[in-house]
């Protein structure tokens, strides 16, 4: 009899084509399968939370696989140490809970966590750019967050989606705040469900705003007339991180971070 597992993965989305399995592309699916395959000499097919784009980055995404040892066979300790062995260092399983044999990681998650992170730096950054958007200052905190405030609700978010007749666009967007850490700043958005680049389509859009690219009412107008693809630009996708995965009741515990807060950032040399 099988038993179907839960496994809470962090990733370096840098050097992956994605999450989801490509021919002839390293993707976290196949590295994650090929690790299976070495620990246990057999097949596994696995799912996942969501899927996530080349260069996008995890630190709470869910996977899901079913496996013929019994947790006395093999207890979770064992699945975090030797897939931990046999992933590359940019993978690495964080925790193993056994899981009711018709789990569905994507179905059954009740709502998903983005972080999106840039830094503000009038010159290149060496050390960030696999992990945030660089901007330059002048950045607004005070306009992107009330730019923010008009996005949370139940609305249609095509105006942040390429054109699509495949799926609805109708979504609810629990949370959008900004916080800041001196020159960082982290976005976190939370939902049941997102569209396609939706996330990184509204960081795009806030930033043009707070970076006084288009006006308060230009941006309420573009969301009013929610036109297919009409907001943006897109982010790139080096500064988003799934992070996290809700369930009910909660399969893993983890620390949640947080950042402060200040006003508003300004060109320093224009202080």
């Amino acid at each position: 009899m099988s038993q179907r597992w839960a496994l809470l993965l962090q990733y370096d989305g840098t050097e992956f084509a994605g999450s989801q399995w490509q021919p002839n592309q390293p993707t976290v699916q196949g590295a994650l399968q090929s690790a299976l395959a070495e620990l246990t000499g057999t097949t596994s097919p696995v799912t996942f939370a969501g899927r996530t784009d080349a260069g996008v980055h995890a630190l709470g995404q869910t996977a899901s696989f079913a496996s013929e040892q019994s947790p006395e066979q093999m207890p979770a300790h064992r699945w975090v140490r030797g897939l931990n062995h046999f992933l590359p260092s940019s993978v690495a399983v964080q925790a193993a809970e056994p899981v009711a044999d018709d789990f569905d990681p994507r179905r059954d998650a009740r709502s998903r966590t983005y972080l999106y992170r840039i830094r503000l730096a009038n010159q290149r950054q060496p050390l960030w750019r696999a992990t945030a958007w660089i901007v330059p200052p002048p950045f607004c905190l005070e306009t992107a967050q009330r730019g923010l405030q008009e996005l949370v609700g139940n609305r249609d978010f095509a105006p942040f989606t390429p054109p699509t007749e495949d799926r609805a666009t109708l979504r609810t967007l629990r949370e959008a705040t900004l916080q800041a850490d001196g020159d960082t700043l982290v976005f976190r958005f939370r939902a049941d469900s997102f569209l396609h680049h939706q996330v990184r389509r509204m960081v795009g859009a806030v930033v043009e705003l707070a970076t006084r690219g288009r006006s308060l009412d230009e941006f309420r107008q573009s969301l009013d007339r929610a036109l297919p693809g009409s907001m943006g630009p897109t982010a790139p996708a080096c500064g988003l991180t799934l992070s996290e995965v809700e369930y009910l009741p909660p399969l893993f515990k983890r620390a949640v971070q947080s950042t402060n807060q200040p006003s508003c950032h300004r060109d320093r040399e224009g202080v």
